[in-house]
């Protein structure tokens, strides 16, 4: 787990949720876990505390708490595609980089809310975490990047400098990270979709609310 906060986030058009989001790599630096602790207010002057989180590895994981293991994915956390009309990939880390934030801005994204109600998503230009391998196997470099609705995530888009038989190649992988259904566009033709409640212990995508105990400890 990297020892700060990776994003800072507030929820101003449909509630009033404030949180962090950490990262977990793995030692190839590459990210392996993405999770967010946040609080909002459930009815009156009740606040709860939550958390969420989505696998970004490439095979099954466990998480242990106080002994206990609530989340253990069985599947790849993301599966990457091929970006369609990228460049070639550039040699230099810096210049690979700066491709990279230009096909994120290719995309755009929406969710869909359980009354029907359409939401559209703002990129967060800067990633979120960066990387290069220094030892590169098959994955060269990548960067993460939100969606949010004002400054909450609820999309995760990683964009991997990838090795092929015939040179790198950049690829893309999205990730949910809301309970609405929510739906990813490339130059506006839609590329990736996930229904509403994709979550659960033994998937990708994991929420919980924290115990009475948790609170106490956390006010």
């Amino acid at each position: 787990m990297l020892p700060q906060a990776v994003f800072r986030h507030s929820q101003p058009v449909r509630g009033d949720d404030i949180g962090a989001v950490y990262l977990w790599i793995d030692t190839d630096k590459r990210p392996a876990v993405v999770g967010t602790t946040f609080a909002f207010t459930l009815q009156g002057e009740t606040r709860v505390v939550a958390h969420e989180f989505h696998s970004l590895a490439a095979g099954p994981l466990t998480a242990t708490w106080r002994g206990r293991q609530p989340w253990t994915p069985k599947e790849p956390g993301l599966r990457f595609h091929p970006v369609p009309k990228a460049l070639a990939v550039a040699a230099d880390a810096k210049l690979r980089q700066r491709q990279v934030r230009e096909i994120a801005r290719r995309f755009s994204a929406n969710t869909i809310d359980h009354d029907e109600r359409r939401w559209e998503l703002r990129l967060i230009t800067k990633p979120i975490y960066e990387f290069d391998v220094p030892d590169p196997n098959q994955v060269q470099s990548g960067s993460l990047f939100f969606f949010c609705q004002g400054t909450d995530p609820e999309l995760i888009l990683s964009i991997e400098v990838r090795k092929q038989d015939n040179g790198l190649q950049c690829q893309y992988a999205a990730a949910s990270f809301t309970d609405y259904a929510v739906k990813l566009r490339l130059d506006e033709t839609e590329v990736w979709s996930a229904e509403r409640r994709s979550i659960g212990p033994h998937l990708p995508h994991w929420s919980d609310v924290g115990s009475k105990e948790s609170l106490q400890k956390v006010e």
